[in-house]
């Protein structure tokens, strides 16, 4: 009887330990741009040996000041899994992103999701961090998977240097 349960105990020790060793990464790309500027923010999806993901849900944290992402394509990676990709946006302004399908095909490394960014006009010149939160993943008999997050910057020149009539050039002579 001792036999077996210190088998037990050892054995959903060695399970525990191999569940939480590892994370699936979350990677968004980063990015420079000026004000008025539009382009897409790949986010991409890193595995582990053996990792098996099957579900994907996040929300896209970014400043609302200074961003606007009205949507957000469906990446190579969630198609070559035969996902969809449904995107609500938050009261606070940010994005939730879920990317499922009624199968369970898991990923493989690559983009996820490409969120279309639009600079605002009124940004200033900065680095500006873009993350996710609430992440959630699973595995294809819908167990939770740890992960971790790589979050992007973007740097924003918006063109404050010299203005005219200052800085050299010609002079009188």
């Amino acid at each position: 009887m001792k036999a077996a349960h210190l088998f037990l105990v050892t054995a959903g020790v060695l399970l525990l330990s191999a569940l939480s060793a590892t994370a699936v990464t979350l990677i968004v790309d980063g990015a420079s741009a000026a004000p008025t500027d539009q382009f897409e923010l790949p986010i991409s999806l890193a595995l582990n040996v053996g990792d098996e993901v099957a579900a994907i849900q996040f929300d896209l944290l970014f400043d609302t000041d200074v961003f606007a992402i009205d949507t957000v394509r469906i990446g190579a990676a969630s198609e070559t899994a035969g996902k969809t990709i449904t995107v609500t946006p938050q009261p606070d302004g940010t994005v939730r992103v879920l990317l499922i399908g009624f199968n369970q095909n898991t990923y493989n490394e690559g983009v996820i999701a490409l969120p279309d960014v639009e600079v605002l006009a009124n940004a200033q010149t900065n680095l500006y961090m873009v993350t996710l939160a609430n992440v959630l993943l699973s595995d294809p008999f819908g167990f939770p998977l740890g992960s971790q997050v790589n979050p992007g910057t973007i740097d924003i020149d918006a063109g404050e240097g010299e203005g005219e009539g200052e800085g050299e050039g010609e002079g009188e002579g």
